[in-house]
């Protein structure tokens, strides 16, 4: 497991290095010389070349992806044109609220979707089933921006349970939480529901229940425990998704993620922070993906004994 895991890191180093060579390549031939942006109209042409001198914008592409690269591996991300503050400091103010969303978002979907999912395998072709698929299919086709719009409406303007903006408290994330969470919830549905199918056609199922196993034993027990792979596949690949921001949500819900940082840092051309912020999504995305690998093995121990050879 630890050669896995090893393995694993060191593989992550070249895909880490090439999505940010990328990323800053794209930033850098936007429109636009962000050095007349931070030093105004007024500036001469010697004031314009200790500048970009400053910034480190001078020479070729690759000498300033390097440089960058190199302020990355000692925390810096470069500074704000706008804000004037650290980019990482920035960042960092920003990850805590992104990480409490998608954790909370990703706790809804879980909730909703797992006990629908089994229950629709369960009860194949009966109504049940197929009120759960409606469900999933609504959850599919609803706009994050529109339902987060209405249950601003409902729990915020006309009963007053929740705050309709902003990050103040537990309460504040219940809203933004659940508008991400159902879209999130519908997928999985379908997901649990078709692994869970699959499983409970299989041999040693019909092999349980004829030694005398509940109903219930065999459900939960042998056949959720074997449809998880998938289960933690569509979990990992949507709880980066919402770490990669939920900008819908939170331009609806005024939340201070990630997310809503790239994009007001696009709308006000500010490069560093796009570029930094973009990087440092990245590099938690492939954590994340790997440790979903690494949770494979001990839900799947076919897998773990490949780990192990």
């Amino acid at each position: 497991m630890h050669r896995y895991i090893i393995k694993r890191l060191l593989m992550l180093i070249p895909v880490l290095l090439g999505v940010a060579f990328i990323i800053y390549a794209i930033m850098n031939v936007a429109e636009g010389d962000p050095v007349y942006q931070v030093a105004g109209p007024d500036a001469t042409e010697e004031q314009l070349d200790a500048l970009r001198e400053e910034m480190g914008l001078n020479g070729s592409l690759l000498e300033r992806y390097f440089r960058y690269i190199f302020k990355l591996l000692r925390g810096d991300l470069g500074t704000s044109y706008v804000s004037k503050m650290d980019v990482m400091q920035l960042y960092l103010q920003r990850l805590p609220n992104t990480l409490k969303l998608a954790s909370v978002a990703m706790i809804v979907a879980v909730v909703i979707s797992v006990p629908l999912g089994i229950v629709a395998a369960v009860n194949q072709n009966s109504i049940k089933d197929t009120v759960s698929m409606i469900l999933a299919l609504l959850g599919l086709s609803m706009p994050n921006f529109w339902l987060g719009l209405l249950l601003m409406l409902l729990f915020s303007l006309k009963l007053g349970w929740f705050p309709s903006g902003g990050a103040e408290g537990l309460r504040s994330v219940v809203l933004p939480a659940v508008t991400v969470g159902v879209g999130l919830a519908a997928l999985l549905t379908r997901t649990t529901r078709s692994s869970m199918l699959d499983v409970l056609r299989q041999d040693y199922l019909r092999t349980a229940r004829a030694k005398g196993v509940s109903e219930k034993r065999v459900v939960f027990h042998h056949a959720l425990r074997n449809a998880l792979i998938p289960i933690i596949t569509i979990f990992g690949v949507q709880f980066s998704n919402v770490l990669g921001g939920s900008v819908l949500a939170e331009t609806v819900f005024a939340w201070p993620g990630v997310g809503r940082l790239v994009v007001d840092a696009i709308d006000q051309r500010d490069i560093p922070t796009v570029t930094g912020a973009l990087i440092m999504t990245t590099m938690l995305v492939t954590i994340v993906n790997l440790i979903v690998d690494i949770v494979y093995a001990y839900v799947d121990p076919r897998i773990k004994a490949q780990y192990t050879k």
